[in-house]
């Protein structure tokens, strides 16, 4: 008898299901910070981008990275973006900076860009150790090779979407 292959929706639903059980342990990993999961998303991110290097945002000459970026991006409710960064910029001290768009760069007149401060980076970096715990916890029975293959279907997944994001329903309609 031929063996029954896995459906690509299992696939697909276990990635949203994986997502939604993260849901606890992220919020474990922000646990004792003075920070929401929207908030430590964004300074994650901002992070990411500062001190790990992640390319998935970019930065412009002067180290700040564009709203509208980060709208696109952030796991946890993009929505409010603005408001929770001016309550990050207007903190005691500042954790992140925000200045108007380079237009110049080619950036719209009105539009915003954001970087993380060095007091941003000292609030943000135990939630990322706290990350880290929880990843190494999680995964540590896994074998690597099986982490390294789930890593880069996870990212095939989602270099797709993002090279078709703006044309996504044509392509499930078999336009493309």
């Amino acid at each position: 008898m031929a063996e029954e292959k896995l459906p690509y929706t299992e696939t697909i639903n276990s990635i949203f299901t994986a997502r939604r059980d993260l849901m606890f342990a992220s919020k474990w990993a922000i646990e004792g910070s003075k920070f929401t999961m929207e908030q430590a998303d964004l300074l994650v991110a901002l992070y990411g981008v500062k001190v790990l290097g992640w390319d998935d945002l970019k930065e412009d000459k002067d180290g700040y990275v564009p709203y509208r970026q980060l709208e696109k991006f952030l796991v946890h409710n993009p929505s409010l973006l603005s408001r929770r960064i001016i309550k990050l910029a207007n903190a005691k001290p500042p954790l992140v900076v925000v200045k108007d768009g380079d237009v110049a760069a080619g950036q719209h007149f009105n539009s915003k860009r954001v970087c993380l401060t060095e007091q941003g980076v000292k609030a943000i970096a135990p939630v990322w150790k706290r990350y880290e715990t929880m990843a190494e916890k999680l995964l540590q029975d896994t074998d690597a090779g099986e982490r390294e293959i789930h890593y880069k279907v996870n990212n095939e997944i989602s270099s797709r979407i993002r090279l078709i994001r703006g044309g996504l329903s044509a392509l499930l309609s078999g336009e493309v």
